[in-house]
């Protein structure tokens, strides 16, 4: 039978959807089925395009960044499907190839001679309703502007710390590369069973806590203080009022990664070297 990728393109972009279009054909030239995302097929007058969330292939080829990642995490529809990440980002912590290597790693895949790498989300929610997932953080901002947070942290049933601070910052190890580490968060390593709490800008002297996802995190937006607005992996989810609980765990969805020579770790700490800073 052959095997089916699926293909989404960062929009916006007209040498990301020039880029695209090429790897479309480079995938037809390997003998595969493609399915681009309907934006990139009306662009390109591509044939079969269809929304990311009923794209449902043996492969998801992202290309893009980061972000675009992210986008294929929360809307494909079967989170088990192997992502493929082609990087027209800045750094691309969550891609693997440059367009230059997506002949070879498409080879590559093809003839089974990759890894995958599983990597968990996180879930947060609400009054025992699941508000959403993320595979990189959760963040909690204030409603106001200017205006600092007072957040209530409990673990296990019990009050743990309490801080005041203009955000805070929930990650997952993969995450903890991410928003956390900008906000002096330490870098975990991919297969840890932990948390990253990164505070941003606290009046506390503690800016980071590290801990498990069995131990029943819970997170208070407490007064004095504004209300809060939490966010998943870059995305508005709801807004959180003074006094009210946010739950976080370990989701029990994951997503896959097609993997050629580093783990997720290693390339995130070699392109966390300031010599890759761009001037």
């Amino acid at each position: 039978m052959t095997k089916t990728v699926g293909l989404l393109a960062k929009s916006g972009s007209k040498e990301i959807a020039s880029t695209a279009k090429k790897l479309y054909h480079t995938i037809q030239r390997q003998g595969l089925t493609v399915v681009p995302d309907e934006n990139l097929a009306r662009a390109h007058r591509l044939p079969d395009g269809k929304p990311l969330s009923r794209i449902n292939t043996d492969l998801l080829v992202t290309v893009g960044g980061d972000g675009t990642v992210l986008k294929a995490v929360r809307e494909m529809p079967n989170p088990r499907t192997p992502i493929l990440g082609v990087n027209m980002g800045r750094r691309g912590y969550l891609t693997e190839v440059d367009p230059s290597g997506f002949e070879d790693a498409l080879a590559r895949w093809t003839g089974g001679r990759f890894q995958l790498e599983k990597l968990w989300k996180l879930s947060a929610s609400y009054a025992g309703k699941t508000i959403g997932e993320g595979l990189n953080e959760a963040l909690l901002t204030p409603a106001v502007p200017a205006k600092m947070l007072s957040l209530e942290i409990s673990l296990r049933g019990r009050s743990f710390y309490s801080a005041r601070a203009d955000g805070l910052v929930v990650a997952t190890p993969t995450g903890s590369t991410a928003h956390a580490f900008s906000a002096g968060g330490p870098v975990l390593e991919s297969s840890l069973d932990n948390f990253a709490l990164a505070f941003i800008a606290p009046l506390q002297p503690v800016r980071s806590i590290v801990v498990p996802v069995d131990a029943s995190l819970r997170v208070s937006v407490g007064r004095p203080g504004p209300d809060a607005n939490l966010s998943l992996d870059g995305l508005l989810q709801r807004p959180v009022r003074a006094g009210q609980t946010v739950s976080f765990r370990k989701s029990s969805n994951s997503s896959f990664f097609v993997r050629f020579d580093d783990t997720f770790l290693q390339r995130s700490l070699r392109r966390l070297s300031p010599e890759r800073v761009p001037v």
